[in-house]
């Protein structure tokens, strides 16, 4: 998966907090960005040409304090501003609270809530604390008065809610029974276990005893403004918090916050698009005076808050509920195209045990997906959660293609399915599948002491790995799918054993894929094949990891062939001798891989490769001959025509002038004229097998409904002979 694919960074807050009681957030009342360097730095007590204090200096302390303060803000305030600038748009536009009680399924069961508690929670309006004349109201009367601080702010609310959360046992049962418990922390100044923010409070599930950020449900932040909502350092702020809980929790559907600003209240949806901001009004008193406008407009948000704290987490924030045990056991059922998640016990059939998450690339929005490690029936395994947006091919659907063809060098997939087919423009797939031992990054870093690695028995193996990646992308071409992203975490060897994975970013290619496997996914995934064709976007933020990428693809070109991942396995290959002698990748140490824009990495590519010395501009100046050699072989293949450097003409993004020639050459020369002769027959003969496999899946399909209706049938007896054993002991009893 690409490393370089977002153009946000969040600011690292481990031990930095912005102080939002600063001149920096007053003076941004009125919702003007604050985006000057020069302002930022001032407003936090710095001016701009001052002398750093002595370190013995009493004023060093606060020289540091402020200089960090002003540092995050800046780095809070570009982020905001570019999530400010999705909110509102595409498909997470919720803006309102009836509209996100839609998206969750929850719209029937809120109108109820509300018609029925409205009693109830006038009672607790007429009790609201008050932010009044500089100052916050508490007490049944009101009469407690304290500077109005942020954690005087957020400590009314949370004494406010707690009070409320205790008297809701007077509510309906209906609303009450099965709910989730929580409890409330600050953590204002002291940063959350693990997770290194901290926001003014969270709500924690009770089953954690030490407040992890594995346990967090809900994040709170409170700021003095009214307007605070409107501030880009503030947006960026609450987006740090929400990405620290996306990364720590691969079962989240979406994270929200709470902005308390002022006596008002809004709540963030971040979800894996722009975040949805939804006002939800006054939930303090603006004034010491009880008038029944204030009443109102309490009441309603009072029920809105509390609807949503008694919903469970798999209703509010997961895809399954977390609240009571953690999710290291899970279960999935159902179809590929409605598939179904749940909490497991080591007892459950077919469940798969979470041993850890061994790879995570977690950004505040956009894709998104968790890689554990895994056990499944007694295997070894990995299980693969993907947010993607809807517009792209499930990962499953590609695999689907490539076992029904019978392509090479891929893993085993043990289940599949999408759980989510849409939550504001983004789905949620799984898949299980076999381990397929280290990326050539991990094989690799392990080969760079020069007196463990043996030249001439090492290259042997290097060739083997392209000439495997080059059998599976050549028949994966064959049978309609383009990977789009071959790289080096993305081939992984174990034993002698080679696999291409990652396929969440391939493509179909239309004309190549048979009407038996056309119609098939079609039916079993619910997706419309001739949809997901090959086409390019120019500056798609799905393309693939930078450094890898072909130059044609790096100009934005308006198509790819099977040309451009044989280009990125050229570059796997230096990435490869890179890392064998210098212990580990580091893109920004070779020039060729260097990444500052798409233009400036297609131009150094191909003046890199036009070079004698190529290999010295891509970090490998110190490989053997005998490693050097296949790398050779592909340069040659990929860039050499008739003893002429075409490489230059492939910066033109209209037209591969590789198109449709040199194949049966590459297949020759970096394949050998008996893999030439064996992918040529493949070729020729997989339409007949995948039509065999797709009948045979239709029988597994319908073998395995069958056992599962047995099942469910199974289990409604037991559960009516129990039911029937009770009511005959009771009625025994009754007798007795």
């Amino acid at each position: 998966m690409a490393n370089n694919q977002h153009d946000i960074r969040s600011p690292t807050t481990a031990d930095t907090k912005a102080d939002n009681n600063s001149p920096t957030l007053a003076s941004s009342a009125t919702g003007t960005p604050m985006n000057k360097s020069n302002s930022v730095i001032q407003s936090c007590g710095l001016n701009i040409g001052d002398p750093t204090p002595s370190r013995n200096s009493t004023q060093y302390d606060d020289f540091e304090r402020a200089r960090k303060n002003a540092k995050a803000l800046m780095r809070y305030g570009q982020l905001g501003e570019a999530l400010r600038a999705g909110c509102g748009k595409g498909p997470g536009n919720i803006s309102s609270f009836e509209g996100l009680t839609e998206a969750l399924g929850l719209k029937a069961q809120h109108e109820k809530f509300t018609s029925q508690t409205t009693e109830f929670f006038e009672k607790w309006a007429d009790k609201a604390p008050a932010v009044y004349k500089g100052q916050v109201l508490t007490g049944h009367e009101r009469n407690y008065r304290t500077k109005l601080t942020e954690a005087a702010l957020f400590d009314a609310f949370q004494n406010y809610l707690q009070s409320i959360q205790s008297d809701m046992e007077k509510l309906p049962h209906e609303f009450t029974e099965g709910r989730a418990m929580y409890s409330y922390r600050n953590h204002e100044s002291s940063p959350i276990c693990e997770g290194g923010i901290k926001p003014d409070g969270a709500l924690f599930y009770t089953r954690s005893p030490k407040k992890a950020i594995d346990s967090v449900h809900i994040v709170f932040e409170a700021k003095v403004s009214p307007n605070a909502d409107n501030v880009n350092e503030v947006l960026g702020q609450i987006g740090v918090y929400a990405e620290t809980v996306w990364k720590a929790q691969f079962t989240r559907k979406f994270v929200p916050v709470f902005l308390l600003h002022g006596p008002n209240l809004t709540l963030y949806i971040f979800s894996r698009s722009f975040p949805a901001v939804i006002p939800l009004g006054s939930i303090f008193r603006t004034s010491d005076k009880t008038n029944k406008v204030d009443i109102g407009r309490l009441v309603r948000t009072l029920q809105n808050v509390c609807f949503l704290l008694l919903q469970p987490s798999d209703k509010f924030g997961h895809i399954v509920d977390v609240s009571k045990v953690t999710a290291a056991y899970l279960s999935f059922g159902g179809t590929h195209k409605n598939a179904t998640v749940a909490v497991a016990t080591s007892e459950t059939p077919r469940v798969v045990k979470i041993n850890k998450t061994i790879c995570q690339q977690v950004y505040v929005y956009r894709r998104v997906a968790y890689i554990c490690d895994a056990k499944f029936e007694g295997k070894r395994a990995v299980l693969k959660l993907s947010w993607t947006p809807v517009s792209r091919l499930p990962e499953g659907a590609v695999y689907d293609v490539l076992r029904l063809n019978g392509v090479e060098g891929i893993p085993e997939v043990y289940s599949s399915g999408i759980i989510c087919a849409d939550f504001l423009g983004n789905r949620l797939e799984y898949i299980i599948m076999e381990h397929c031992g280290d990326s050539l990054t991990t094989y690799f870093e392990g080969k760079h002491e020069k007196d463990t690695w043996l030249p001439k028995e090492n290259s042997k193996k290097l060739a083997k790995i392209v000439q495997d990646v080059s059998v599976c992308l050549v028949q994966a071409n064959s049978a309609g799918v383009l990977h789009r992203d071959v790289s080096m975490g993305n081939i992984t060897v174990r034993g002698d054993k080679v696999f291409v994975i990652d396929w969440g970013y391939a493509r179909f290619i239309d004309r190549n894929i048979t009407d038996d496997v056309r119609s098939h996914i079609n039916d079993t995934w619910g997706i419309d094949v001739n949809s997901h064709a090959l086409t390019e976007k120019e500056q798609d933020p799905m393309t693939g990891t930078t450094c890898f990428m072909s130059i044609r693809v790096l100009v934005a070109a308006a198509t790819r062939s099977l040309w451009d991942d044989i280009e990125s396995l050229f570059y796997v290959v230096l990435g490869c001798l890179f890392t064998s002698y210098n212990g580990e990748f580091n893109s920004s140490k070779a020039p060729g891989f260097e990444h500052s824009s798409n233009k400036k990495s297609a131009l150094a590519k191909a003046g890199g490769i036009g070079a004698s010395d190529y290999a010295w501009i891509f970090g490998a100046e110190d490989a053997p001959e005998e490693f050097l050699d296949v790398a050779n072989k592909l340069r040659t293949i990929l860039f050499y025509r008739d003893g002429r450097c075409i490489v230059h003409n492939l910066l033109d993004k209209t037209k591969d002038i590789r198109d449709g020639k040199g194949w049966l050459e590459y297949y020759k020369v970096l394949l050998g004229d008996e893999k030439k002769r064996y992918i040529l027959d493949w070729g020729e003969t997989h339409c007949d097998r995948a039509e065999k496999n797709v009948e045979k899946a239709k029988l597994e399909a319908k073998a395995k409904a069958e056992a599962e209706a047995a099942e469910a049938e199974a289990a409604a007896a037991n559960v009516n002979t129990a039911e029937l054993t009770a009511t005959q002991a009771a009625c025994e009893e009754q007798d007795g």
